[in-house]
């Protein structure tokens, strides 16, 4: 006789000697009867490890169900994250003092990532916060932003705004939306800050994405920018900063997330505190521009009344730094290399630089077909 057609009593008979999760779960699968009877059981039987990797593997793929499965048998989510740094004070970076041995992600974090609402709906029911860091840095709002889920955006924002209220709390999220081109997430988040007290101001977002627009060549980012305010004569150096876990500009926007190592955690101070885990880039749009290698941009830049005094500091700097890209994007600018232009940083050093940059700056006048 067929299993499936087998008296209810024999069915229970059956199931009471089996001795694992494997075996019920092999009898559940042969019939949508044995699941109605046995699902529930299956899913008390797990430990509470055994529910956190379920409840992950689920949000990952957007099962709802078999989240909810996990919450009816008793599971618990995590609700607040174990670092908890940029929560200290609405003002306060997030700080990358601890590198998790085996870093794990957390279910509201994958389920933004891949755009399940109801996943993200039913955590939120939960009490997870929507501004959670997970193992790897991550958070929920910069997933959804960075993978273009308006809706997933706006859930985060407006289940509790006061999270979102502070010097850096949406910094990384505008970075990877602006660097990934996602102009419909930047739209929902300036129209979140143009409301109340939420410290970073509708202009100081636009001057973060523009660097991140000009890095990574999204035009209309750049556009979006300039027109909400961005200047691109500032010098702040904040608005260049970047946190260890991001895109660095030279960084494809498809790069999979890095592995943090120790050396991450050099410290930069931001707003007078000694802060671990961050770097500040070059604050120079120009500069910004001829490392992203668009013509068009670079155009866009000068068209738009950038100081051309400082050139001779971004060719300088990029001399230092033996910065090949740079220097050989300089006549996007309109700027006619020269070795009279080299010879002036090497005039009035002292020896030791002299040396130095005598031995970098033929290097690079060799590397970009300079004659002497």
């Amino acid at each position: 006789m067929s299993l499936v057609l087998l008296p209810t009593e024999v069915v229970l008979m059956i199931e009471s000697n089996l001795d694992s999760h494997k075996d019920l779960n092999a009898l559940i699968c042969t019939s949508p009867r044995f699941a109605r009877m046995f699902d529930d059981k299956l899913y008390k039987m797990n430990s509470a490890h055994q529910h956190a990797y379920v409840i992950l593997w689920a949000a990952k793929r957007g099962l709802v169900g078999t989240i909810r499965k996990c919450l009816k048998a008793g599971a618990k989510v995590q609700r607040r994250d174990r670092f908890r740094s940029h929560l200290a004070d609405r003002d306060d970076p997030e700080s990358l003092k601890v590198i998790p041995r085996h870093p794990k992600s957390h279910p509201l974090t994958a389920a933004a990532e891949i755009g399940s609402m109801p996943c993200v709906r039913l955590l939120l029911k939960q009490g997870v916060s929507p501004n959670l860091m997970d193992e790897h840095y991550e958070t929920p709002m910069r997933q959804a932003a960075g993978n273009g889920h308006v809706q997933i955006v706006q859930r985060l924002l407006y289940h509790d705004p006061s999270l979102f209220e502070g010097a850096f709390k949406l910094r990384r999220p505008l970075k990877i939306a602006a660097a990934r081109g996602h102009l419909p997430v930047l739209k929902t988040i300036f129209s979140f800050l143009k409301h109340g007290d939420r410290i970073l101001t509708v202009k100081d977002a636009a001057q973060i994405i523009l660097y991140e627009g000009l890095w990574h060549c999204e035009e209309g980012v750049v556009r979006y920018a300039l027109k909400k305010g961005a200047d691109v004569n500032d010098q702040n150096s904040e608005f260049a900063l970047r946190f260890a876990p991001d895109l660095q500009p030279r960084d494809s926007t498809e790069l999979p997330r890095p592995i943090l190592v120790q050396a991450n955690k050099a410290r930069e101070i931001i707003r007078g505190n000694s802060t671990p885990g961050w770097s500040y880039n070059v604050p120079c749009a120009l500069h910004a521009a001829l490392l992203g290698g668009d013509r068009d941009l670079v155009q866009l830049i000068l068209d738009h009344g950038f100081d051309m005094g400082r050139v001779k500091n971004i060719l300088r700097d990029a001399c230092f730094r033996a910065d090949t890209d740079i220097i050989s994007r300089m006549p996007y600018a309109g700027v006619t290399l020269t070795s009279e232009m080299f010879q002036e940083f090497i005039t009035g050093a002292d020896l030791l630089w002299n040396s130095l940059l005598k031995k970098t700056i033929d290097k690079i006048k060799n590397e970009i077909g300079l004659k002497p």
